[in-house]
């Protein structure tokens, strides 16, 4: 069965609305594809269409989601307004899309290394590698109400990051990252309001991780 509905996208010059039709079993990235049918001008980001990548996240109803898991059944029926909008809190370059280069460049500078995969630690041999569970989707940086008020503020998935690499260092110098996000903006900046593990599709909890590393400096500072 199919589903008809109303796709109304925030663009620069207001809303826009689609009429879209869908399978029922479709996802929103799948709704936006076809309302780019009707507008080839529509922009938003989109590449590997299962939750690897991180590309496609943006605002649904509100509420930060990746575009390519989020069934249009769950947000969506049937004579309902379904709402697409930026994610906030980093620099917006036309309609759905946004620039991920503030989220990448801090996490840049904590240096986080790749790591073995836990399932291959037991294996004999060369030994596979992968990156942290985040996606750099930036979901965590738009919900969190500090980013939206604080430019100089690293955000949760950079400290995140700094937190990873204080628990499993690598080869990395711990000091340095610990002396680069202990300040006004960075851990201490936090709320602790825990949007950011909320909405996060990959399970990194970036505010634990944040509250973690607190912690380990306060501790630190006793002794």
């Amino acid at each position: 069965m199919n589903l008809t509905f109303t796709l109304r996208i925030r663009r620069p010059q207001g809303w826009a609305d689609f009429t879209v039709t869908v399978p029922d079993d479709a996802y929103v990235l799948d709704a936006l594809e076809a309302a780019e049918r009707h507008d080839p001008t529509l922009l938003f980001r989109h590449a590997c269409h299962h939750a690897s990548c991180g590309s496609c996240g943006l605002r649904v109803n509100g509420r930060e989601r990746l575009g390519c898991v989020t069934r249009v059944a769950e947000v969506a029926s049937r004579g309902r307004v379904l709402k697409l909008e930026p994610l906030r809190n980093l620099p917006r370059l036309g309609d759905l899309l946004v620039d991920h280069q503030p989220l990448f460049s801090r996490i840049d500078a904590v240096d986080l290394p790749p790591i073995r995969a836990a399932a291959s630690e037991a294996v004999a041999g060369p030994q596979p590698t992968r990156f942290e569970n985040c996606i750099e989707c930036g979901l965590c940086v738009s919900a969190c109400p500090v980013a939206g008020s604080d430019s100089s503020y690293w955000g949760p998935a950079a400290l995140a990051a700094a937190a990873r690499v204080a628990a499993e260092p690598r080869g990395r110098d711990v000091a340095s990252v610990l002396k680069l996000v202990d300040d006004e903006h960075g851990l201490w900046r936090c709320h602790g309001v825990f949007e950011c593990t909320e909405v996060c599709p990959a399970d990194v909890d970036p505010a634990g991780l944040i509250m973690g590393l607190r912690q380990r400096l306060l501790e630190g500072e006793r002794q």
